[in-house]
């Protein structure tokens, strides 16, 4: 009985130190706290200034299980004042540590979000697994965008982003904390999703390629897949062969990435090896596949030499267009040569020669014709 009663004090005893730890001087009554969920990061820049706009989709606790939303904006000419700024605004205490998403507006990603960084990287508060996405034109607007069926925009935008694993080649590498990380990891850059409002919903169009901490360009979601497929390994992604709108195959599939780096007369050669394996989802070009294997085997040298070829017009862009490693082929040259000689990976990469090879197999064909 004795010893029934102390576990019951001892029990009591650490409840009410948890309650004290976390609740005591900084903890308060939901009904009293602005839990943000969504913040946006927009810039004006001229000449001679730059202001900083920061948005908080903010979530506030009504009682009886009603919640209710609503953006404040803080707009200074330093981050912190933003938060000065906002403030005035506000009439209850703000809670980071539950932001879902963050938005970087595209006028904010072009004049570099290294300020961003270094404010909130020694923030204990910030939630450093919250999404990160680039937005066309505002992070504001994309914020205040009501989402039928989702209490809010940056609800929406999470579960999007966090389900772009499931075909495209996407991996799931778009957080704070990966971005803290790529921006300064040398042979590697920064890529975040690009999302923009198109017939008025809220649709991931490519991404956003950044050079150190600035984004100079977009890809488009056809270059996207491409991009994704060179840099990632195990990713999921479709891929199609089509001759007419009723002449086409597709092929689900797992891709294995492997990069290795190679020195040729002084210059650095690049060689990406991609093996296929996946599924046929819908074949309505070749006959008899499941009756006939030397048909598996066309699709397959078909499917590799489709890729090979998207494979290498893509590369084609990267080195004439962005100019930039998307691939994070510097870091594979860096493991293998040597880090910290002050090595333009960007430059040395884009110059280089880069190959791409492509191995296809189907592991099954579905329930076959009918």
């Amino acid at each position: 009985m004795i010893l029934k009663k102390n576990k019951v004090v001892l029990i009591i005893l650490i409840l009410l130190i948890f309650i004290v730890s976390f609740v005591g001087a900084k903890g308060e009554v939901i009904e009293n706290l602005d839990v943000p969920i969504g913040v946006g990061v927009d810039s004006e820049a001229n000449l001679s200034n730059r202001s900083y706009i920061i948005s908080m989709l903010i979530q506030t606790f009504e009682g009886g299980n009603k919640t209710s939303s609503n953006v404040i904006t803080g707009e200074a000419k330093s981050f912190g004042e933003t938060r000065e700024e906002r403030q005035l605004k506000e009439s209850k205490k703000i809670v980071l540590g539950l932001i879902r998403v963050f938005f970087f507006g595209e006028g904010a990603s072009r004049n570099g979000i290294k300020t961003f960084i270094d404010v909130n990287l020694n923030n204990p508060d910030l939630n450093d697994r919250a999404v990160c996405v680039v937005c066309k034109g505002n992070a504001r607007d994309m914020l205040q965008h009501k989402v039928k069926g989702y209490t809010s925009s940056a609800e929406y935008v999470e579960g999007m982003v966090k389900n772009l694993e499931q075909f495209n080649f996407f991996k799931q590498q778009y957080t704070v904390l990966d971005m803290i990380v790529r921006v300064d990891a040398e042979g590697r850059n920064l890529l975040l999703p690009y999302i923009e409002l198109k017939d008025g919903e809220i649709q991931t169009t490519g991404l956003a390629i950044f050079n150190k901490d600035k984004m100079i360009g977009k890809a488009d979601i056809k270059d996207t897949k491409m991009i994704n497929l060179l840099k990632e390994n195990n990713v999921k992604g479709m891929l199609t062969l089509q001759q007419s709108p009723k002449k086409f195959i597709n092929f689900y599939a797992k891709s294995k990435r492997k990069a290795n780096c190679y020195m040729e007369n002084g210059k650095y050669k690049f060689i990406i090896d991609l093996k296929l394996t996946g599924s046929i989802i819908g074949n309505e070009l070749y006959e008899n596949m499941n009756t006939e294997p030397k048909k598996v085997k066309e699709f397959e040298r078909d499917i590799e030499k489709s890729t090979e070829q998207l494979c290498n017009e893509t590369i084609g862009k990267i080195k004439n267009n962005y100019k930039v490693d998307v691939l994070d082929l510097g870091e594979v040259a860096a493991a293998k040569y040597g880090r910290g000689k002050g090595i333009d990976w960007n430059d040395v990469v884009t110059k280089s020669d880069i190959q791409v090879r492509v191995h296809a197999k189907v592991s099954d064909q579905g329930r076959g014709d009918y």
